[in-house]
């Protein structure tokens, strides 16, 4: 991906008048990436303020190892708290973070 966005920015700065044949998927695919991306950044600094990085419920799964199941539960005793975005639910990385941190002393501890 990151050699092909070099690839389209090339031609773009130095030759700018250049045709290019594109797939519909591709370009569905592009445009759809981009604007995630997009939302991803605007999320983070109009919600929060600070630059707060939000995570969705995937990637929060993903960097904790834990299971849906455990992330509603820890929803439900308060111990990590969403924030609603347009309905739907992001949380912060520093609290990702702090959970993550938490444990590592907790393990260091015993």
């Amino acid at each position: 991906m990151i050699e092909r966005d070099s690839a389209i920015q090339d031609i773009l700065e130095k030759r700018g008048g250049t045709l290019l044949l594109i797939s519909a998927d591709d370009l569905k695919k592009t445009i759809k990436e981009t604007v995630n991306e997009a939302r991803r950044i605007l999320e983070s600094e109009v919600v929060n303020g600070k630059g707060e990085f939000l995570l969705t419920s995937n990637e929060v799964l993903d960097r904790l190892s834990i299971s849906r199941k455990t992330l509603y539960n820890w929803e439900h005793k308060n111990y990590l708290l969403p924030i609603d975005v347009g309905g739907k639910k992001r949380y912060k990385l520093s609290d990702i973070n702090a959970i993550l941190n938490n444990a590592r002393q907790t393990t260091l501890d015993r």
